[in-house]
């Protein structure tokens, strides 16, 4: 749990995040020290009866956002009733957090049921055993991978930095998610660049933050 609010709070503007469950307890937490327990646990009670009042007037809320003159407090539902309470700057670009905390929601309640994280964001780093380095390999083969020259990997590492310009440290995954498709459809080659930006545009999926991407793209290449 930790490592997952941890990427959230890396995101530009996020001043910090709390999983608030439906049994009224706070599940995890990356907030700044001046929010004691006792505050985080008065807004997570203030926010629950909020959309137990929804519930009551027939209204299905998927997110909330609370504006304050100095922050804004973002809630998206979890399952079972849980929040996941983000605050941030007023200046923060909502879609970049709406985007990261979509794709690492099931993760977050897969650790409130204390099941096995599906996804990391950002890969481990650490090198694992040679033994299960193998396995890995032969469950995910990356036979395209294999197929990039040497001469383009510069070319793909500028690629990502645009990438986490625009969306952030989710770019890593991004990126790795969409080599294998564009080594599979195209030579992988300079002149097939703007296939790999059509595909990272479509996982982006999100008219704001692929407008920057490509800003940050033709940058590069100019």
């Amino acid at each position: 749990m930790d490592s997952l609010l941890q990427e959230i709070n890396m995101l530009p503007g996020v001043l910090g995040c709390f999983v608030y469950n439906s049994k009224q307890q706070i599940a995890g937490k990356k907030m700044p020290p001046i929010f004691k327990d006792n505050t985080i646990q008065n807004i997570g009670n203030l926010l629950t009866r909020t959309v137990q009042m929804g519930s009551m007037a027939e209204l299905n809320f998927k997110d909330i956002e609370l504006k304050y003159n100095e922050s804004t407090i973002v809630v998206s539902l979890l399952t079972d009733g849980a929040l996941l309470v983000i605050i941030c700057e007023p200046t923060t670009n909502k879609s970049l957090v709406s985007m990261t905390t979509g794709m690492l929601s099931k993760d977050i309640e897969a650790a409130l049921l204390g099941a096995p994280q599906m996804t990391q964001i950002p890969p481990v780093q650490a090198a694992p055993p040679a033994q299960k380095t193998v396995q890995k390999q032969a469950q995910t083969p990356q036979p395209a991978e294999a197929e990039i020259g040497a001469e383009l990997a510069p070319v793909l590492e500028q690629i990502k930095d645009a990438l986490a310009m625009a969306i952030g440290p989710i770019a890593a995954p991004v990126m790795k998610d969409s080599i294998d498709p564009w080594a599979q459809q195209n030579e992988p080659s300079i002149a097939n660049i703007p296939a790999l930006a059509e595909l990272l545009c479509k996982e982006i999926d999100d008219d704001e933050l692929e407008n920057e991407f490509m800003t940050e793209l033709k940058s590069i290449n100019s």
